[in-house]
């Protein structure tokens, strides 16, 4: 049942190790299409209300790793599911994907199938462990020093945040003898006294925060996410996946306590913190991984403000926004690296002409910027929407506006490679064009981001059965806002172009440990 979900992609990805030819590959595409419709199925009975339940080692579940699902965790499964499918059907077209780094990929699919199904406090301790392995290796499958050092900083630092988790783990194993959420949320509704429960819900939070790099335990991520060698699939992977399950886990966690110690207004905050710094940072850098590493800690600030808003609208435009980062994050991993192996350079002021050059790569970056800033059509406008009608409070809800304009002024400066002269000289051009066929797999990508907008509405009543009826004259006032916030934004990037000192100063202010 559930465990073969788990070991399919093991066992695939042992066969991967061991024979690793193109022919062995395509099995590897044929079981991932098998695991998708698995997953589907499982969707299937999830909609006509059957209970999905597995106990490995015991019948009763007391003494057994139970793994389950609910309406939530199996859309969860098979977007994830999906994703990977689709991001190895783009490795598979790349000549870095090589047995190695495909084992270490199709693992870190089971490491995070089983972070969405495990209620188990401890085992997601050691999940969290063996995926920090699993991801640090796939930063440095090229074995490039620089890798090798980025690497080692996001072990240290997310080695030290899993042991929060222990920690937090251990101290309401002690206090109520249970891993099982689950059962921990029955007994937690029992606590006579709640500021009995601030370290442990402390430990935790500190661990998953850390997890998902939410300011200002955020300063991992730009090292993990611009290693020089790794190869585009893997900041898609850890950015448009990874970044999903950490979520689901802030998400759970939060939930668990929330009806015991008031958290919302402190969330509210860093949230904001998280996505104005996000911003800012990401206008500074040159390097379009680091851009794009920096919007990754912005976005995820907008999540958790929809989680702490406390309102339904809130909730779901998180939720919503996971999958909506997940689609236009890997679209903009992907065109990146095509743009990186076409021009030999990162940064942005030496990449010009993307149009000219490679028209689909930038027509995917295009629609995945679209999908970032929000634009009318386009699965973030979906999300945005939802939890800016969670905010009740004027102030916050301009700050989210803030927040919005900011993704659009570093979306100019990314757009800012679709045009102008390719200077690479004409052998250069031929020798490192990228073939057309990933090129067209990061476009699917992209048309899903539109495609999850366009159709938001049946899209969000489909999986996860929340009715969105967003009214024509919110929509309208949606659309109005973001035009204004493009004049605005693309007056303020050309004066930016023309001044950067003030950002330059704030470029030395990180408050995180890691620099």
């Amino acid at each position: 049942m559930l465990y073969w979900l788990v070991l399919c992609p093991i066992l695939i990805g042992v066969a991967h190790l061991t024979f690793g030819k193109k022919e062995s590959k395509r099995w590897v595409i044929a079981v991932q299409i098998g695991i998708v419709l698995y997953a589907t199925y499982l969707y299937y009975r999830m909609n006509q209300g059957d209970s999905i339940i597995n106990h490995l080692g015991s019948s009763s579940g007391l003494a057994a790793i139970t793994l389950s699902v609910n309406e939530l965790t199996i859309v969860f499964i098979w977007i994830t599911t999906l994703l990977f499918l689709g991001l190895y059907i783009y490795g598979y077209f790349t000549e870095y994907f090589d047995n190695y780094t495909g084992f270490l990929y199709l693992t870190l699919e089971s490491l995070v199938l089983v972070l969405f199904l495990t209620n188990d406090l401890f085992n997601i301790y050691v999940l969290l462990e063996v995926s920090t392995i699993i991801i640090a290796l796939l930063i440095t499958s090229n074995r490039e020093k620089q890798a090798v050092y980025n690497s080692m900083i996001y072990l240290f630092v997310t080695v030290i945040s899993s042991s929060f988790w222990l920690f937090g783990t251990g101290m309401l194993y002690r206090t109520y003898g249970y891993f099982d959420l689950n059962m921990i949320s029955e007994v937690l509704t029992q606590v006579d006294n709640p500021r009995s429960l601030i370290l442990p819900f402390s430990f935790l939070l500190s661990a998953v925060s850390t997890k998902i790099a939410l300011f200002p335990l955020h300063g991992w991520l730009p090292k993990a996410y611009s290693a020089p060698s790794a190869p585009p699939i893997v900041p898609a992977v850890l950015s448009g996946i990874y970044e999903a399950a950490g979520l689901y886990l802030f998400l759970r966690v939060v939930t668990l306590f929330s009806g015991v110690i008031p958290i919302n207004s402190f969330l509210l905050a860093i949230g904001f913190i998280s996505g104005i710094f996000g911003f800012i940072r990401a206008l500074i850098e040159d390097d379009i991984y680091m851009v794009l590493a920096y919007s990754t800690i912005s976005q995820i600030g907008l999540i958790v403000i929809g989680m702490a808003t406390g309102t339904e609208d809130g909730f779901w435009g998180s939720v919503y926004h996971i999958l909506a980062h997940s689609l236009f994050k890997s679209t903009l991993f992907l065109a990146t690296g095509d743009l990186i192996r076409y021009y030999g350079t990162r940064k942005i002021s030496e990449i010009k002409g993307v149009m000219k050059t490679l028209p689909i790569s930038g027509v995917s970056f295009v629609l995945g910027l679209l999908g970032l800033t929000g634009a009318p059509f386009f699965n973030g406008a979906i999300s945005k929407n939802l939890i800016g009608s969670g905010i009740y409070s004027t102030p916050l809800y301009i700050l989210l506006n803030v927040i919005t304009l900011g993704t659009v002024l570093y979306s100019f400066k990314l757009m800012s490679v679709l045009v102008g002269d390719n200077q690479l000289s004409k052998e250069v051009r031929e020798k490192d064009q990228p073939k057309d066929y990933y090129q067209w797999i990061t476009l699917s990508f992209g048309l899903l981001t539109l495609f999850t907008g366009l159709f938001g509405e049946p899209v969000m009543s489909f999986l996860y059965d929340y009715q969105l009826d967003i009214a024509m004259s919110d929509r309208l006032q949606h659309t109005l806002t973001y035009i204004l916030l493009l004049a605005i934004g693309f007056f303020l990037f050309s004066k930016y172009k023309s001044n950067k000192k003030v950002l330059f100063r704030i470029m030395g202010i990180n408050l995180s440990l890691i620099r």
